[in-house]
C-alpha cells in the first residue's frame, strides 16, 4: 500500500466502526501550555474535561492529525536525520471515544486492523501496559493486560513474552505538564530478521523494534496543586467520564509495510524515509543538488561521519524540516524571534545549514514547498491554498540567514584553529547574539567535529542578557499581582460611559509617597491590553458635605487578571480609603484620539488583505493618542502596494462607515472565516466582534475582528 492508501484504509476501518471522520485541527494549539499541536487529542481536550459535549452520535471519531514535536515537553528536533524514524512533523492517525467504548474495544480493534486487515504477523507484535513505579500515579492496568492476554493466547502466543510492563515514562501519556492524561498501552513491532527478540528491544530506542500505535485511556486530569509553586507538582484527579485516545504514526506504519514488502521480507533496514512519503522530496533535492541519497546512517560511537553519511543526514533533515515549515506557515505560524515562531526559525536555520552539506549557498529550501503542496494538498488543502505564502516566507528567512551563515561558519572555523576540545560559552553566545545561530545549530557544528559546547555557561550568559533587558525597560511595572488583591473582578463601563461613581476596593502604595495603585469596583478607564494603552483621567474624593477632599490624576490603567489597577498621583487633598465612594472620569480628548487610531488599525489590517494577501496577518500593534504602529507578517511592501493600502484606508475614512460591536459565543465566531481572530490569544465563551460597515446586528461588515478595545462610532469621526 502507498502512504495515502494506508491513511485511507485506517479511516475507512473506523468509519465502519461508526466513527465520524473529522478534519485535522490546526498546528496552532488552543491549549496555552503547548507550543504546537503535538497529538491528535489536543482538539478534544474540552470534551475530555467535560467543558463541551461531543456533538457526534455515537460519540466517537477518527482522523489524521498533523503534529509538530520540536519544542516543549515533546521535542524530537535533535534526533532528526540521525536515525530512520524521528521527525519534527508527522501525521498521527487516531480514533477516539468520548465516554463511549473503552479498553476492550480499543484493544480489539487495534488488533483487528493490524493483524487481520493489514496482515502483520502477530508473533512480531508486543503490547505494553502500565505498571507504576514508586510514587507514580494510579495502579497496574490489569484490564488492558487481560484483553491483550486473551488476544495473544488466541493467536497461540505466550502473553508473558508478548506483554511488557512500562512505568510512567513509557506508559502514562500526558499532553503537557497538566491536562487530561492516563495509562496507555502500545503496540511495538519486532523488525529483526528472525523476529525472535522476545520483547527485549521494546522501549529501548532500537530501530529494530518500533512502536506504531499508542492506545491512551484518558482517566485523569493532571492539575497543579494549590499552594505549591512548583509547576512540576501535580495531582491526578479522576475525570467524570473515561475516554479513549489512540495514535498510530502514519510514517512509521508506512515504513514497516513498504520496507518489509507487506511483511514478507525483514532482512533490510526499515526507514520512514524509504517510503513514497519522502521519496518525492528526495527526488527534488537530488535534482537541485546533483547529489544522491544512499540511505546510510551515522555509525554512533565512531569519530566523525563519512561524506556520504553527512549527505544522507542532510537529506533526511531537509526533507523533514520542509514539511514542518510548510504546514506551520500554512496554519499561520510564522518564524520570528520568540515563542513558537522562534522554534520555527531554529528549524529553518538548521535546514539551511545542512544545505551547505549538499552544496547550496543560495536559497534552495523554499523550492521544496511545491513538492509538499503537490503530495499533501489533497488531504490537507491548506498547504495548497497557502503555497505562495509558504514559499515567500521561507525564501525571505533563507535570504536573511544566508547573509550571516557564511560569516558564522568562518568565525567557527577560526575558533577551531585554537585547537579546543570545547566550544566556549562566550563564543557560542557570540554566534547567537551576532550571527543569529541558535545554540542547537552551534552544537550541531561542534558535534560534526567531535567537540562539545559549554551549554551551562551559554545559558548563564543568556540569563544575564535577559536580566539586563529587564533592567533596561523604561516602563515601570505595577508591583501588584491579582492573586494578592483578594477583590472581585473590576466591572468595565468604558464602552458606554466616560465618568462613573465607584467604590474603592484597595489602595496600595506606589513608587513615591504621593503615588498610589487604586482598585475600584467599577471604572470607565480602559486597562492596557491588545496594543491599546491604558486610560488617563481624574479621581475625585468627595467629603461628607459633598466638598472635594482629594483629587488624583490617573496616569495609567493596567490589568492584573480581572482586576483593573489605576496608577494615580495625588494632586490635592488626601488619597481615598477602602470603602469610600469616589467619582472617576477619563481624559476624553485623549481617549478619542486613541479610539481613532484603534479603528484605523482595523482598516489597515483589512486593506492589507485586499492589496497584499490574506496572509498579511497582524502580529502586534501600539495604539496610543499620538500615533499607531502596526506589525504584520509579509514581505516588504512595494511602493505600489503602499499606495494601494493608503488609498483604501483613506476612502473608507471619507465614506464615514459605521463602526459597531456585538458579543457572540466564541464557538460561533470560531466557525466564521471572515471574522479575524488571532492565534495564541485566549478567548472566553463570549467574544466581542468589532465590525466596520454592514448592519450592526447582522455581522456582515467588510472588516470584522475579535477585539476588546474601544473605537469611534464612524470611520470619519473627529470627535
Amino acid at each position: 500500500m502507498t502512504g495515502a492508501e494506508i491513511r485511507q484504509s485506517f479511516l475507512d476501518f473506523f468509519r465502519e466502526k461508526q466513527h465520524a471522520i473529522v478534519p485535522s485541527s490546526p498546528l496552532m494549539p488552543d491549549a496555552p501550555n503547548l507550543l504546537f499541536t503535538n497529538a491528535g487529542m489536543n482538539q478534544f481536550v474540552p470534551i475530555f474535561l467535560g467543558q463541551q459535549k461531543p456533538p457526534w452520535k455515537p460519540p466517537r471519531v477518527a482522523d489524521t492529525q498533523k503534529c509538530i514535536r520540536a519544542g516543549g515537553k515533546h521535542n524530537d528536533l535533535e534526533d532528526v536525520g540521525l536515525d530512520t524514524y524521528h521527525h519534527t512533523f508527522f501525521e498521527m492517525l487516531g480514533n477516539w471515544s468520548f465516554g463511549d467504548y473503552f479498553k476492550k474495544e480499543a484493544i480489539e480493534w487495534a488488533w483487528e486492523l493490524v493483524v487481520e486487515h493489514w496482515r502483520l504477523p502477530p508473533q512480531r507484535l508486543y503490547a505494553t501496559v502500565y505498571k507504576p513505579g514508586p510514587g507514580e500515579p494510579s495502579e497496574f492496568d490489569q484490564e488492558a493486560y487481560d484483553h491483550w492476554e486473551r488476544l495473544f493466547r488466541e493467536a497461540d502466543l505466550d502473553p508473558s513474552i508478548h506483554i511488557v510492563n512500562g512505568n510512567k515514562k513509557d506508559n502514562f501519556w500526558m499532553m503537557g505538564d497538566t491536562g487530561p492524561c492516563g495509562p496507555c498501552s502500545e503496540l511495538h513491532v519486532d523488525l529483526t530478521p528472525d523476529g525472535d527478540t522476545r520483547g527485549t528491544l521494546v522501549n529501548k530506542d532500537d530501530p529494530r523494534c518500533i512502536e506504531i500505535w499508542n492506545l491512551v485511556f484518558i482517566q485523569f486530569n493532571a492539575q497543579s496543586v494549590a499552594g505549591i509553586a512548583d509547576p512540576g507538582v501535580v495531582e491526578y484527579v479522576p475525570l467524570a467520564q473515561r475516554h479513549v485516545d489512540t495514535g498510530l504514526g502514519l510514517e512509521r506504519t508506512t515504513a514497516i509495510i513498504q520496507g518489509t514488502k507487506n511483511f514478507s521480507e525483514f532482512s533490510g533496514t526499515v526507514s520512514n524515509y524509504e517510503t513514497d512519503i519522502f521519496r518525492p522530496i528526495f527526488d527534488e533535492l537530488e535534482e537541485l543538488s546533483g547529489k544522491k541519497y544512499q540511505s546510510t546512517l551515522p555509525k554512533h560511537g565512531t569519530a566523525g561521519e563519512s561524506d556520504q553519511e553527512k549527505i544522507d543526514i542532510a537529506f533526511r533533515v531537509i526533507a523533514d524540516h520542509i514539511r514542518t515549515l510548510s504546514f506551520a506557515i500554512a496554519d499561520g505560524i510564522i518564524p520570528s524571534n520568540e515563542g513558537r515562531g522562534y522554534v520555527l526559525r531554529r528549524v529553518l536555520r538548521r535546514a539551511v545549514r545542512y544545505g551547505r552539506t549538499l552544496g547550496f549557498h543560495e536559497p534552495f529550501f523554499f523550492k521544496l514547498v511545491d513538492v509538499v503542496a503537490k503530495t499533501m494538498g489533497d488531504v490537507f488543502p491548506e498547504v495548497r491554498a497557502k503555497q505562495k505564502t509558504m514559499q515567500e516566507t521561507i525564501r525571505r528567512e533563507e535570504e536573511a540567514f544566508n547573509r550571516t551563515l557564511d560569516k558564522g561558519i568562518e568565525l567557527f572555523e577560526r575558533e577551531l584553529a585554537q585547537e579546543r576540545l570545547t566550544i566556549s560559552a562566550a563564543f557560542a553566545f557570540r554566534l547567537y547574539d551576532e550571527q543569529g545561530f541558535p545554540l542547537d545549530l552551534t552544537e550541531l557544528m561542534a558535534r560534526e567535529r567531535d567537540l562539545t559546547v559549554d551549554v551551562a555557561g551559554f545559558e548563564k550568559l543568556m540569563e544575564e542578557q535577559r536580566d539586563r533587558a529587564r533592567k533596561a525597560q523604561k516602563k515601570e511595572a505595577i508591583g501588584v499581582e491579582a492573586e494578592n488583591l483578594r477583590v472581585a473582578p473590576t466591572k468595565f463601563l468604558g464602552y458606554d460611559f466616560v465618568e462613573t461613581e465607584s467604590v474603592i476596593e484597595t489602595v496600595l502604595p506606589g513608587q513615591k509617597s504621593t503615588e498610589f495603585n487604586i482598585v475600584l469596583d467599577r471604572t470607565p478607564c480602559y486597562a492596557e491590553m491588545g496594543g491599546q494603552v491604558g486610560d488617563h483621567g481624574l479621581l475625585h474624593v468627595p467629603g461628607h458635605d459633598r466638598t472635594e477632599v482629594g483629587k488624583l490624576h490617573v496616569t495609567d490603567t493596567q490589568k492584573r487578571g480581572d482586576v483593573f489597577i489605576h496608577r494615580a498621583a495625588l494632586a490635592e487633598g488626601r488619597a481615598p480609603e477602602p470603602g469610600e465612594a469616589v467619582r472617576i472620569s477619563i481624559d476624553v480628548d485623549r481617549r478619542r484620539a486613541i479610539e481613532r487610531h484603534h479603528t484605523v488599525t482595523h482598516l489597515l489590517h483589512w486593506a492589507l488583505h485586499q492589496i497584499v494577501a490574506a496572509d498579511a496577518t497582524q502580529k502586534g500593534s501600539y495604539v496610543g493618542p499620538e500615533k499607531l504602529t502596526f506589525d504584520f507578517s509579509s514581505a516588504a511592501l512595494t511602493p505600489q502596494q503602499k499606495r494601494g493600502v493608503e488609498k483604501l484606508v483613506n476612502e473608507k475614512i471619507v465614506q464615514n462607515d459605521p463602526v459597531s460591536w456585538t458579543e457572540v459565543p466564541y464557538a460561533e465566531a470560531k466557525k466564521r472565516s471572515d471574522i479575524q481572530q488571532f492565534f495564541g490569544e485566549k478567548y472566553g465563551d463570549l467574544v466581542r466582534v468589532v465590525q466596520i460597515g454592514g448592519d450592526a446586528k447582522a455581522l456582515n461588515g467588510y472588516s470584522m475582528e475579535l477585539c476588546g478595545g474601544t473605537h469611534v462610532r464612524t470611520t470619519g469621526s473627529t470627535d
